[in-house]
C-alpha cells in the first residue's frame, strides 16, 4: 500500500474525523487525533480502531462486526487503560464509542467491580438503506454530480448499513464506488480509503478478497477483474460438482456422469470420495 491508514487518520482526522464523528453522532469538536500503536503488548490485538481527543473528553471509537459480549468490554476496558496511562497528558475522560454491523443504538457496560461500571456506547447506521444509498451515490457519480464530504465518508461506511450485500461484498463496493470517482481531491480520498483499508483488514477474512480491496484502494484496478474472473470460474466449478452428484444419486455410472459434466473421471472420483 502507498499509505498507512494510522497515519492519514492523524494527519487528516482532525478534519474529516469530524464529519465522521457527526455521522454516528457524538458530540464535540475534535482537537487532536493520537496515534493507536502503544508498542507495549501484542499490536494485533490491542490495537485500537481511532483515538480522538474532542475538547471535553478522549473517544476511543472501534468498528465492530459482533455483538459486543464480555472479551471484548475487557479489551475496550484496558484500550483506555493503556491510553490514560501512557498518552492522556490532558486528563480528559476517556470513552469508548463503537460503530456495530448488527448491534442496534445501545449502552453496554463493563462491571469493574460492584459500585463502578465501565459504560460502552453502540451506535447503528442501520437507518441507511446501503443498496439504495450506492445506487443513488452510483448516478450521482455517472451524472458528473460533486459529492460532499459526508456523502465520501458513507460510502466507506456502507457495510455498517442495512443491505442485502454481506460486510465483505459491502466493502468491496465501497472500494471500487471510491475509486471510480474522478478528480476526488487527494485529502478526503485518502482518509476514505484509509477507513476502507482499515475495514478490509478487520471483517474481509477471505485473503483473496482482501488482496483484491486492498490493491485497488492503492490504485491497481486490474486486480478487480482477475478477482471477478476466480469468482466467477468457482461457481463454475461448485456448479459442475453439484450436479455430478446430483447425477450419481439417479444411479449413473462414472463415466455418464464424466461425459454429462464434461470433466475429468478423476475429479468424479474425487468428489464421489468426499
Amino acid at each position: 500500500m502507498e499509505f498507512h491508514e494510522d497515519v492519514i487518520f492523524k494527519s487528516q482526522g482532525q478534519e474529516y474525523g469530524q464529519e465522521l464523528i457527526e455521522i454516528i453522532k457524538i458530540k464535540g469538536k475534535i482537537v487532536k487525533v493520537h496515534q493507536t500503536e502503544y508498542g507495549i503488548i501484542d499490536p494485533k490485538m490491542y490495537k485500537p480502531d481511532m483515538v480522538l481527543e474532542l475538547e471535553d473528553k478522549i473517544v476511543i471509537l472501534e468498528f465492530q462486526s459482533t455483538y459486543v459480549d464480555i472479551s471484548d468490554k475487557r479489551r475496550f476496558r484496558l484500550y483506555s487503560a493503556l491510553f490514560d496511562q501512557i498518552q492522556n497528558k490532558s486528563k480528559k475522560d476517556i470513552e469508548v464509542h463503537v460503530l456495530s454491523t448488527v448491534e442496534a443504538e445501545n449502552i453496554k457496560c463493563y462491571k469493574i467491580n460492584p459500585d463502578s461500571s465501565f459504560p460502552i456506547y453502540i451506535h447503528s447506521l442501520k437507518s441507511y438503506d446501503g443498496d439504495e444509498f450506492l445506487n443513488t451515490m452510483n448516478a450521482k457519480i455517472e451524472n458528473n454530480q460533486q459529492l460532499s464530504q459526508k456523502e465520501l465518508l458513507l460510502i466507506s461506511l456502507i457495510c455498517f448499513m442495512k443491505t442485502e450485500n454481506g460486510i465483505e461484498n459491502s466493502i468491496l463496493n465501497s472500494a471500487v464506488t471510491i475509486t471510480n470517482i474522478p478528480d476526488l481531491e487527494k485529502n478526503i480520498a485518502q482518509f476514505v480509503k484509509g477507513v476502507v483499508l482499515m475495514l478490509c483488514d478487520k471483517f474481509v477474512d477471505d485473503e483473496s478478497l482482501n488482496t483484491t480491496i486492498s490493491n485497488l484502494v492503492g490504485g491497481n484496478m486490474k486486480i478487480v477483474e482477475d478477482y471477478a474472473q476466480r469468482v466467477a470460474q468457482r461457481k463454475v466449478d461448485e456448479s459442475k460438482r453439484n450436479f455430478v452428484i446430483s447425477l450419481d444419486k439417479e444411479g449413473y455410472g462414472i463415466k455418464d456422469i464424466a461425459r454429462i459434466a464434461d470433466v475429468s473421471l478423476d475429479f468424479v472420483s474425487q468428489t464421489l470420495s468426499k
